[in-house]
């Protein structure tokens, strides 16, 4: 086992207690601070050595707090849970719950006292979060266990789609799915799947446009031994074979190539399938699906798309409306992406409340994969000691994690020296501007230290001493 230094154990508990969302300061047995974490300089706004020189009746004298807590403890000898107020150095107040808890020595008396602080109206806030969040999942997962667990929705829109295709999954009509890329074509094709008679048997799937036009129709239907250069001698089955007894899912369908739009549509007619150098066609029982992110009607307009297939394909239409067009969807999906990929990865993640908020007003033009592929990559990058994801740097949000100017291209990186300020100030000034670059773009103390390559704990007091927040 690796020895560790007192040094490094100092520094490991400095960074855990830097991280943490709440205000932690350690009281002497004489009420004398002798330790405060990154929160509480923050809601001071007081630099740590200068807090640090302070005895709690002397904030109170100075007007830094309405009332000495410690007091009670002292008296007490025993935890004291209230309200204070303080004002910060702005003479701003603000309502706080405070915890103190006394740790006794061998005689039974105070040797130190912990306290952690809290605003008010943010833990009032939480609260109501954090019910939300509780009903949200308990919403989720009884639609996910009436719907076999594959969709997440709370909007009107997809709770009457989902209505509707309840209705139908379990006949064998045709069922035409619509919706720009990302929306989640194929996962409604698996639960309309799930919800017919055909369940038993795994669903068949092919995107149209993965495949150039010769193999997409070998694909489909197969071919007999020596039907062409590079055939199997053995001969193979087709996809539509394969689907004998299921569903039959065709992605992309505004893909497929006019020569075989004519081919299907007689496949889908006749319920016939004739492998590639065969004169024998073959009965198969299957049920069609079809998805596409184009308009069909304008591809009919544009003569890529045949009208008579269409109208066979658009028997019951299911059109999936945007993520943008239905925001009351959008916390159930980051609560299930993110409860997804916590368990996936071993961490425990929330989004604060004005981090859900700027995640519900984005537009998210890549749908739920964007939401999805954003999730799964916040749960990694943001720092493993930061439990709560309290703002969202916006190049998250539009896949970039780095400005153009701080990507190392020799961009012009905004630091000018300033002649009236000494070396020593100009390069604290050029380090400050850095370290707050980097911190807000990559969301947290622990990951910017990883891209300038240095210990967390030096970057927990950089922020400190330049009082740069995430």
């Amino acid at each position: 086992m690796k020895d560790i230094s007192i040094k490094e154990k100092y520094e490991f508990y400095e960074d855990v207690f830097d991280n943490m969302p709440d205000a932690l300061y350690v009281l002497d047995d004489k009420g004398n601070m002798i330790y405060v974490n990154y929160a509480m300089i923050k809601k001071f706004d007081i630099p740590r050595d200068e807090l640090l020189r302070y005895n709690v009746f002397d904030m109170y004298d100075d007007g830094l707090i309405d009332y000495v807590i410690s007091k009670n403890v002292y008296e007490q000898k025993k935890e004291v849970v209230m309200c204070q107020k303080i004002f910060n150095s702005h003479g701003k107040e603000l309502m706080q719950m405070v915890s103190q808890m006394p740790i006794l020595n061998d005689k039974g008396d105070i040797q130190y006292i912990i306290g952690v602080m809290r605003d008010m109206e943010e833990l009032i806030g939480y609260y109501y979060d954090a019910l939300n969040k509780y009903q949200t999942v308990k919403d989720i997962g009884s639609k996910r266990s009436d719907d076999n667990k594959l969709l997440v929705y709370n909007s009107p829109q997809m709770s009457d789609l989902i209505r509707i295709l309840n209705n139908v999954a379990p006949t064998d009509a045709n069922i035409l799915v619509q919706g720009e890329s990302g929306t989640g074509k194929e996962v409604l094709a698996e639960y309309i799947h799930q919800m017919s008679e055909r369940r038993d048997k795994e669903m068949v799937r092919i995107n149209c446009a993965a495949f150039p036009e010769t193999l997409l129709e070998s694909e489909l239907f197969g071919y007999e031994k020596g039907s062409f250069t590079g055939a199997l001698g053995s001969g193979k089955k087709g996809l539509i074979e394969t689907a004998d007894g299921s569903t039959l899912f065709l992605d992309e369908i505004n893909s497929l190539p006019l020569a075989l739009q004519g081919k299907i549509l007689r496949t889908i007619e006749t319920k016939m399938v004739q492998r590639i150098g065969s004169d024998r066609p073959k009965k198969i029982d299957f049920r069609l699906i079809a998805a596409t992110n184009e308009d069909l009607s304008e591809c009919i307009k544009k003569k890529t798309f045949r009208a008579d297939l269409y109208y066979r394909l658009n028997v019951i239409p299911a059109i999936i409306p945007p993520l943008r067009d239905r925001p009351s969807d959008i916390e159930p999906l980051i609560e299930y992406f993110l409860n997804k990929y916590c368990k996936k990865y071993g961490k425990e993640k929330t989004f604060g409340p004005e981090a859900m908020n700027v995640l519900k007003n984005y537009s998210w033009p890549g749908n739920v994969r964007e939401l999805k592929n954003f999730v799964e990559r916040i749960v990694l990058i943001s720092a493993s000691s930061v439990y709560c994801i309290k703002s969202i740097p916006p190049q998250m949000l539009n896949g970039q994690l780095l400005s153009p100017s701080s990507s190392g291209n020799g961009g012009n990186s905004g630091c000018q020296f300033d002649i009236r300020m000494s070396l020593e100030e100009n390069l604290n000034a050029f380090e400050k501007q850095i370290i707050e670059s980097v911190v807000q773009q990559y969301g947290s103390g622990k990951s910017a230290a990883e891209v300038l390559r240095v210990n967390q704990s030096t970057i927990s007091r950089k922020m400190a001493k330049y009082n740069i927040s995430i």
